[in-house]
């Protein structure tokens, strides 16, 4: 951790060194003229330290790695007023992941493909205004349907010269990452992805584009495609049938997705939008494939035995006036379309929702929400379908300019189409949740006084005769808070007090806790300290009660007009009331440094 530490100091010593310099030099040169080349950004390097201990020593891992070091680098390079350069530069260390499989020892391509890095570059002509290049990660503005907000490592370029664009980007979605059963990893293909679109119009009014993406899973960039082997076992629903041995084997896809958009303003207010698409996916490119004639993209896509060809379907009609609005959507994806941007996004679907706004009284009231109707595995090639209520709003009023009120309420049920109760496989639930927020803020005793609570209620009942009973449960919470902020000295004060109890079959788990924190604001405002102590207690059923002590500390310093430095550090403790295979407690002590500039 000592050596992590000082790289830390002397990068960030470096970082803030060139800032002032480059500071001075400005001020300095302002008689002079406007350079040919400018470079002008921001920067930012911080680092975390983290160490973890438990009671007894080694009954538990930490949660966070020991050291993670992060650099954020954006200078935007300016030549002769008409070319702009703006830069990317984002890197994690030790690499870190969190949507896609870990490296062990990634390249330095597999590094840069990773979501949480970033290497980008971005040029476009303000002169001309309609050119822009990317190269790196990036993420193309496609379509919904199609290309989504999905980022990719490689290039592309997007050119708008008047009403028309011309936009394409090709790169790697997916890392290549071999699987291991021994660690749980799954692996994956490397997923290269090209995409292009072809537009007429302006987004503000009336528009229409084609949009295509190709993906296709690289077979050669793994060596191994096991995920797991297994062995011989009885079949579930018969213990006297055993089956095979199996092997689980990773699939290697492919996808192809055209669709057409549009988007028409109709009047002042009133604007329509509308998506239809069609995709071609193929999970497995091992089976067999299909005869030509059975393929319309033969000598484009290979079509097989396990590509599906379906379609998808959006609308939007919105009315948006000062005082109300209403907006009416749907939503239509086939059981075989698959969205390539959206991985995780359920097909076979039909989404119905209207969406009424009101804004009465200067803004002083305020009443949204939505109300509609899923329903779910319209092929019921998965088993039945299933209808899913779709209802929440939100309300929001000031009183006066001392009290002001808001509260949200959201109910979302599921139900297939089993009627009689008493059937095993019948299916409904129902989600419901309501909150009430208050807040008081006035000014008294040469202070600024701020109270706000909050009082929450979510329920979920669910009716099915075998499961209903372990699932359904009851939270209640309350939460009330306060701050004040003297007028005359540069302090401010808060406490904070919560309360949670969730009623299970097994037991009810309550959770309290209380906090109070200080701030005060010195030199000025360019120092800024700050404390806080959180204690909190939990506990489940007749269980004696966890104890949970978290201090922390912090300062913000503007050591220099564009340069800021932040300090925090953090100890937790926690105690169990129940000591287990995981010990009597543990302790987390965590130290954030950072520093970051402006040029």
């Amino acid at each position: 951790m000592r050596t992590a530490f000082r790289v830390f100091c002397v990068v960030a010593g470096v970082l803030a060194g060139v800032s002032v310099y480059a500071q001075e030099e400005t001020l300095d040169d302002t008689t002079r003229s406007t350079p040919w080349v400018t470079v002008s950004g921001s920067a930012s390097v911080s680092s975390d330290f983290y160490e973890f201990t438990a009671d007894p020593l080694g009954s538990q891992r930490g949660r966070r790695p020991p050291v993670l070091h992060r650099l954020l680098f954006a200078p935007t390079i300016t030549i002769g007023g008409f070319l702009t350069l703006p830069l990317n530069l984002m890197i994690t260390y030790p690499e870190t992941n969190t949507t896609t499989p870990t490296l062990s020892a990634p390249s330095l391509q597999e590094f840069f493909s990773n979501p949480a890095n970033a290497l980008g570059l971005s040029s476009f002509s303000p002169k001309f205004g309609w050119a822009q290049i990317h190269l790196g990660s990036h993420t193309p503005k496609m379509s919904e349907l199609s290309g989504g907000d999905l980022q990719l490592f490689g290039g592309g370029f997007d050119l708008r010269p008047g009403p028309i664009q011309l936009a394409a980007s090709a790169g790697v979605t997916q890392r290549a990452v071999e699987p291991d059963a021994v660690s749980g990893r799954l692996g994956a293909y490397r997923r290269e992805m090209i995409m292009a679109r072809v537009g007429f119009g302006t987004p503000d009014t009336n528009a229409v584009g084609i949009n295509v993406v190709y993906a296709k899973d690289d077979t050669n960039s793994i060596r191994n495609n096991i995920v797991s082997i297994l062995p011989s076992r009885p079949f579930e629903d018969d213990t006297a049938v055993t089956l095979p041995p199996d092997t689980l084997r990773l699939r290697a896809e492919e996808g192809f997705i055209a669709s057409l958009d549009t988007k028409l303003r109709i009047a002042p207010g009133v604007t329509f939008s509308a998506e239809g698409a069609v995709s071609v996916f193929t999970r497995d490119q091992r089976a067999d494939t299909l005869a030509s004639t059975d393929n319309p993209l033969a000598g484009f896509f290979v079509a097989r035995t396990s590509t599906r060809i379906d379609g998808a379907g959006s609308a939007n009609l919105s009315l948006r006036y000062s005082t109300w609005g209403i907006t009416f959507t749907g939503l239509y994806m086939g059981a075989g379309f698959q969205p390539l941007a959206y991985p995780f996004i359920q097909s076979d679907r039909i989404d119905l929702k209207v969406s009424p706004m009101l804004n009465l009284l200067d803004g002083d009231f305020t009443l949204s929400g939505t109300i509609g109707q899923r329903v779910n595995n319209l092929s019921q090639t998965k088993g039945e379908a299933m209808t899913q209520a779709i209802v929440n709003g939100q309300l929001s009023i000031r009183l006066s300019d001392v009290v002001s009120l808001s509260s949200a309420y959201s109910n979302f049920g599921i139900r297939n189409n089993r009627q009689n109760p008493l059937d095993s496989q019948r299916i409904q639930n129902v989600s419901e949740s309501f909150s009430i927020d208050p807040m008081i803020m006035f000014s008294a005793a040469s202070m600024m006084h701020t109270i706000t609570a909050s009082i929450g209620v979510d329920r979920f009942d669910d009716f099915n005769i075998v499961s209903g009973v372990e699932t359904s449960n009851d939270t209640r919470s309350a939460t009330l808070s306060y701050t004040g902020m003297f007028e005359e000295m540069p302090l401010t004060i808060g406490a904070l007090a919560s309360y949670l109890d969730n009623a299970l079959s097994a037991g009810t788990l309550t959770i309290q806790s209380y906090g109070v924190n200080a701030s005060y604001r010195l030199l000025g405002g360019k120092l800024l300290p700050t404390v806080s102590l959180t204690l909190t207690n939990s506990t489940f059923g007749a269980n004696p009660a966890d104890a949970q002590t978290f201090l922390r500390g912090g300062v913000r310093w503007r050591a220099a007009k564009n340069v800021t430095l932040v300090g925090n550090y953090g100890v937790n403790s926690y105690t169990y009331g129940v000591a287990s295979t995981r010990g009597s407690g543990f302790t987390e002590q965590t130290l954030q440094l950072s520093v970051s500039t402006t040029f």
